[in-house]
């Protein structure tokens, strides 16, 4: 084949291909629902976990490209000392979806430990169980580990079945397929929670106080 009739046939797949996603996001709409109330109204003692607000320094949080957050500290109350930093983030957009601790912390310089990461259920004062995937990320000598689970608002099945599509750029949680999203990360210094059970604790907590502000019309995820 001619260079010149090759490089016709690659710009035709490419626009073909671009054509294609168009017409996939705009047959493929979502319904993008808002939380049913703020962030800030997750109660600052959860069960026997008592927190404060951190500041988030303004570069990471424009990065997060969230549209509520909360970023805070929870101390246990049993414990003096044993502590769990909590960020969630909503976008209404869904791209906060773009930054999992997956896609994070590696670019930090910290490596996943395969072998002592899992899935672990966990259950709220009301409602089904809940599945987190309890990650373990090593540098050096420090160890970190962090419960993660998230929820797409607005998806039903259609927006499921595209999501497995190849065009759908899954790595960024791609847009065509996505409503609004809340991700929430529990980071826990891997010393003071080695079998996860502070983890589990806070988690219940936490879902019973996050049951009221999200939408009826979700789906859960703990896959990063």
């Amino acid at each position: 084949m001619k260079p010149i009739k090759r490089v016709v046939l690659c710009v035709g797949l490419l626009c073909g291909g671009v054509a294609a996603q168009a017409g996939l996001e705009r047959y493929n709409q979502c319904d993008r629902p808002d939380l049913r109330r703020k962030l800030s109204s997750v109660p600052l003692q959860l069960g026997r976990w008592v927190g404060r607000d951190v500041e988030m320094d303004a570069d990471i949080l424009e990065r997060t490209q969230a549209d509520d957050w909360i970023n805070r500290v929870y101390e246990d109350s049993n414990f003096p000392g044993r502590r769990l930093s909590l960020w969630i983030n909503y976008s209404n957009t869904g791209l906060n979806m773009r930054h999992s601790p997956a896609v994070c912390l590696p670019g930090a310089g910290w490596e996943l430990d395969e072998a002592a990461t899992k899935v672990v259920e966990f259950k709220p004062q009301e409602g089904s169980p809940v599945n987190m995937t309890r990650l373990v990320y090593n540098q050096g000598e420090l160890v970190q580990g962090i419960g993660f689970w998230y929820y797409i608002f607005g998806e039903g099945d259609i927006e499921k079945w595209v999501r497995t599509l190849p065009i759908t750029n899954r790595s960024s949680h791609g847009r065509t397929t996505r409503g609004s999203g809340l991700t929430v990360e529990v980071f826990c210094p891997g010393q003071q929670d080695p079998n996860g059970e502070s983890l589990k604790d806070f988690a219940s907590a936490l879902q019973t106080a996050l049951e009221p502000l999200l939408p009826t019309d979700r789906v859960a995820y703990y896959v990063p």
